[in-house]
């Protein structure tokens, strides 16, 4: 039976859901105001394995991933450029897909621009002032201390707290743990920057959008709620509090929160400036090499980033996809009868452990290398694609045809007792930067890093 950890209860217990058969999950997504990095990659691709494990298993997934469209560094950063609103914010939203395409990400059911979703924000925000937990003072605000359990995700007490990154520091405060729900606009913003309120001209603070959003495509309760560590708090303390105190329901029966991605030992961010760009990362290694990286990593623990684990990643995924390329696919349905399936189900049922699916994956690599049955190599591609590990999109390749030539040359030579022609020929095949394996199965070829 599946089981998930918990970070709410720090526990793994098994899963449930709240209608058999059925599961909601709601991920915080991206603020648009840059282009995505490593650190958004991590996150995603983690709840990619978790989506299509859940789907895998026989359960109907509603996956919702949020998208931020407006806040002050947007505002600014469209500002700075020149450029409206909306089409600075759909200029990295398109970004961010040719990013995720190229790393085999499922695409969310329902992706909601916080723009989309003001009326809903300014109803949420209504209700909260109405059950007496919100006050205005200038802007609308969020009085923690009017909700009892303030601080039960983060296992915080409100006395020891500190504001997280994203609360200013407001006089007009009653408590500086107080976060907006509604913002006033400034003088000389931009019209696309505001909206009509019962509060004044303004936008929605940064924690009503998940709330508002998830309520209203997934309801008052749903089954999995997840997001990066760093959103543990104030983001998600702070849309428990919301959510809870409006709906006298739980906001989510299980949180999820995947490990951070560290570079020298301090989490990867943009205001640390420490961050590479997705797209950096897959013009120099490809989407799945970043993938891999990711993948063979347990979704809750901490990564910390190299060029040599790049380096890595690529030499195992290479050995993977060579292994895989023996497979005369026939359409034949994964066989969870058999041994190494059964071991994989397994390790996915806890908790997602990607990693111990990952080391099963190559005792098949090294079995089917070793010239064991072609149902063992049709195996290893359909457990492989779970994990979204499947052989690259074959694109035309001229050389690749013409490498492929040379090989089978080769190996018709050698059957010839030809050594000095295929002596020849795997001269060629060197300077072309190839590397071919003489396997009981057959040649395989792959080209070199450097070729």
């Amino acid at each position: 039976m599946l089981s998930i950890y918990d970070s709410l209860t720090r526990e793994t217990r098994p899963f449930v859901p709240l209608v058999p058969g059925q599961i909601g999950i709601y991920v915080c997504g991206q603020t648009v105001y840059d282009a995505p990095h490593l650190g958004h990659a991590r996150k995603d691709l983690g709840f990619d394995v978790v989506v299509r494990w859940l789907e895998t298993s026989g359960f109907k997934v509603t996956y919702v991933r949020n998208l931020t469209d407006i806040d002050d560094k947007i505002i600014e950063r469209a500002g700075e450029l020149g450029e409206p609103i909306s089409v600075f914010t759909q200029r990295m939203i398109d970004k961010t897909n040719a990013d995720y395409t190229a790393l085999r990400l499922r695409e969310p059911d329902h992706e909601p621009r916080a723009t989309a979703y003001i009326g809903e924000m300014i109803e949420l925000a209504g209700e909260l002032e109405s059950e007496q937990v919100a006050y205005h003072s200038g802007d609308l605000y969020y009085s923690v201390r009017a909700f009892d359990g303030y601080g039960k995700l983060s296992n915080r007490s409100l006395d020891d707290m500190r504001a997280g990154e994203r609360i200013e520091v407001d006089t007009r405060k009653r408590d500086p743990m107080d976060f907006v729900l509604w913002k006033v606009g400034k003088e000389n913003e931009p019209e696309d920057a505001v909206w009509p309120s019962p509060w004044g001209a303004g936008r929605p603070g940064w924690h009503l959008e998940c709330s508002a959003m998830a309520r209203s495509l997934l309801g008052k309760t749903i089954d999995i709620h997840g997001g990066g560590p760093d959103l543990r708090f104030p983001h998600h303390e702070n849309e428990i509090a919301q959510s809870e105190a409006a709906n006298h329901a739980p906001l989510a029966n299980w949180w999820m929160h995947v490990g951070q991605l560290d570079i020298g030992g301090d989490k990867m961010s943009k205001s640390l400036g420490n961050f590479t760009t997705l797209e950096e990362a897959i013009a120099q290694y490809g989407g799945d090499v970043v993938r891999f990286y990711f993948v063979r990593t347990h979704y809750r623990s901490p990564v910390n980033f190299s060029l040599s684990g790049l380096d890595d990643a690529a030499s195992g995924l290479e050995r993977l996809h060579n292994a895989m390329r023996s497979v005369d696919s026939d359409g034949a349905p994964l066989d969870w009868e058999e041994a190494h399936a059964l071991r994989f189900r397994a390790a996915m049922d806890d908790d997602f452990n990607a990693p111990a699916a990952m080391g099963l994956l190559f005792e098949l690599v090294s079995e089917v290398n070793r010239g064991q049955s072609p149902a063992l190599a049709r195996q290893l591609a359909q457990l492989a694609g779970i994990l979204g590990l499947g052989l690259p999109e074959v694109a035309a390749d001229p050389e690749g045809e013409a490498i492929q030539a040379l090989v089978e040359a080769r190996s018709a030579a050698r059957a010839a007792k030809d050594y000095a022609e295929a002596d020849r020929i795997r001269a060629e095949l060197d300077g072309m930067g190839v590397i071919i394996d003489d396997t009981a199965n057959g040649t395989i070829w792959r080209r070199s890093r450097g070729g």
